[in-house]
């Protein structure tokens, strides 16, 4: 009876350790284990691509290509419309600090309205399309998305010595001068800005930059010398010194190409930022 008694133990422990076994690989093993809980498996669709916005002409962060897509024909045709005998296009590439510099350009603006310009000659002349660039504030996200970049002006006879742009106003200077040579032209929104800012309380940004002749030490003070020329004068007409500041680029933010006396022109200048009293 007692050999009966141990079979019986070794075949129940022999059971147990094949239940254990069993219990130990799908449970805890396969984190297969029985809790009365039934467990549903959803799957949860992937949200679509969002699908980036383009424009008839966009470009991307650093690259000077410019792209063309749907509606471009039509906004090509648009622009040509002002073409007439005497007068030439403006290209103004715009670009963002902290982008990348492609080789032989000054800026990627610069490269930028040199790509756009061969998408309009033909059928506009060569020498009548003038390219130019202009820094400006970045827009949300643009370095992981298509942005517009490219300005189009129709110019007729010689460049004015002020320019009034969107966000901010251009005074040109002679070469190598830090002196405002009378200009009626200058004198006169001289004047207008004085008794504008005097009256609203607004404060005025003076940034001077240069061409690229000289060391870049020496356009760094030219350039301030320029912009406290300026200064000087808004002062001399009843502005409070405390609401211009003055700043200077030098040589490193140019519009234009300094390989012509055309462009070196347009380097040579005082931009000037008006900012609302807060």
């Amino acid at each position: 009876m007692s050999r009966s008694i141990s079979a019986f133990f070794v075949l129940l422990l022999t059971f147990g350790w094949f239940w254990f076994s069993w219990k130990w690989y799908t449970c805890w093993l396969m984190n297969a284990c029985e809790t009365g809980v039934t467990t549903e498996v959803v799957d949860v669709p992937e949200e679509p691509a969002q699908e980036l916005k383009r424009y008839p002409i966009d470009f991307q962060w650093s690259n000077p290509t410019a792209f063309t897509n749907s509606g471009f024909e039509t906004y090509k045709q648009q622009i040509l419309e002002g073409l007439k005998d005497d007068n030439r296009l403006e290209i103004v590439g715009l670009y963002f600090d902290g982008e990348e510099t492609v080789d032989t350009f000054e800026n990627i603006g610069l490269a930028r309205a040199e790509k756009m310009k061969s998408l309009f000659s033909p059928p506009i002349p060569e020498e009548r399309i003038l390219i130019r660039a202009r820094i400006v504030e970045a827009p949300e996200n643009a370095k992981n998305t298509y942005f517009q970049a490219a300005n189009f002006n129709w110019m007729e006879g010689e460049r004015k010595s002020v320019e009034e742009l969107e966000d901010r106003i251009i005074i040109r200077f002679a070469i190598n001068s830090t002196q405002m040579t009378y200009d009626p032209a200058v004198d006169t929104y001289l004047q207008k800005l004085s008794k504008r800012i005097q009256k609203t309380g607004e404060k005025v940004s003076l940034t001077g930059h240069t061409d690229s002749v000289g060391t870049p030490e020496e356009n760094l003070r030219l350039g301030e010398n320029r912009a406290m020329a300026v200064k000087e004068i808004l002062i001399g007409k009843g502005v409070n010194p405390s609401q211009v500041s003055v700043a200077s680029k030098g040589e490193s933010q140019p519009v234009a190409t300094n390989s012509t006396p055309e462009g070196k022109q347009d380097n040579r200048r005082v931009e000037v930022v008006l900012q609302k009293e807060e």
